[in-house]
């Protein structure tokens, strides 16, 4: 199943890609703007929407590798979490940690924002 979703959320980002360029092209050609510069921005923020890994890998290192280890992988306190793509998709990795269950602390909205989040699943999704 989550095989499934992630190929479904794929055939959906493809689309909206499609139609952006198509949409970027028609508008730019009055606008002075690329087509390509306009196609950039929209996938900056498809990427953006999806999590900056990188990104995550240090907020996680700074608040999450005291209880998971340094990479995540080593566990502790908090479970290793490779793998964790297998049991959450990216969807429910965010919600787990803005609402996590104890012994995990709540870090959202407090302490990280919706982008740290974002990158931080993004980033225990890679592993």
């Amino acid at each position: 199943m989550l095989r499934q979703d992630r190929l479904i959320a794929l055939a959906l980002a493809v689309t909206l890609a499609s139609l952006l360029v198509s949409a970027c092209t028609k508008s730019s050609q009055g606008s002075g703007q690329s087509a390509g510069a306009m196609v950039t921005a929209a996938g900056n923020s498809m990427m953006m929407a999806m999590g900056d890994a990188a990104h995550g890998k240090r907020v996680f290192t700074q608040y999450c590798a005291s209880c998971h280890g340094a990479s995540g992988r080593e566990g502790g306190i908090g479970p290793n979490l490779t793998n964790e793509k297998s049991r959450k998709n990216d969807s429910q990795t965010i919600a787990w940690i803005k609402h996590p269950q104890l012994p995990m602390p709540t870090l959202y909205p407090a302490t990280l924002n919706d982008k740290d989040v974002a990158d931080v699943a993004a980033y225990v999704q890679s592993l």
